[in-house]
């Protein structure tokens, strides 16, 4: 918006050439003198369904996968090398939640300790199935206030993820689809 103190108009742009995955914006003020802006909101609207669909690449570019492609409830959800498969297959519908096989990425018992288990469950719209991604590469459970963490120091096929709290730490930093 732009205006004098009390007299506001909304500005906008399309943007073009836009980047796939998370990047950084520079917002670039030029002209006049004194106190130019103040800027009080920001915001990005974007147009289309706001489905994404595609691979959640963590540490050592691993995939976030479904254990053995299982999409039983309870299914541990972990680290494995990528192969396109189905159980990589991630969709970021837009409501808050992270979907594979047609079921949700679930905090086991709607937990918030460190450690409790990542796994694959029947979407019922509870808080343990909100993800929040972050600008530092993080993905947070709003509810729980907790990451979701890769487990341990090593991170090979078969890595199970948890919750865990946040770091930044190459075992919390996704890129989504």
């Amino acid at each position: 918006m732009t205006g004098g103190w009390e007299t506001y108009q909304e500005v906008g742009t399309a943007l073009s050439n836009r980047p796939a995955g998370t990047t950084t914006l520079h917002l670039v003020f030029k002209g006049g003198s004194g106190s130019l802006f103040d800027v009080d909101d920001f915001r990005f609207t974007t147009s289309g369904s706001g489905s994404r669909t595609g691979e959640v690449k963590g540490v050592n570019s691993k995939c976030l996968d479904v254990a053995d492609g299982a999409s039983a409830d309870g299914t541990q959800v972990q680290l494995w090398t990528c192969n396109g498969s189905g159980a990589q297959k991630w969709t970021l519908p837009g409501d808050g939640t992270l979907r594979a096989l047609g079921k949700c990425l679930d905090i086991s018992g709607g937990g918030t300790a460190d450690g409790t288990k990542i796994q694959l469950w029947t979407c019922n719209g509870t808080t343990a199935q909100q993800w929040a991604p972050q600008a530092d590469g993080t993905v947070r459970n709003p509810q729980a206030g907790k990451c979701l963490d890769a487990e341990g120091s090593t991170w090979n096929d078969g890595t199970r993820t948890h919750l865990w709290t946040c770091h930044t730490g190459a075992n919390q930093k996704w890129t989504l689809p």
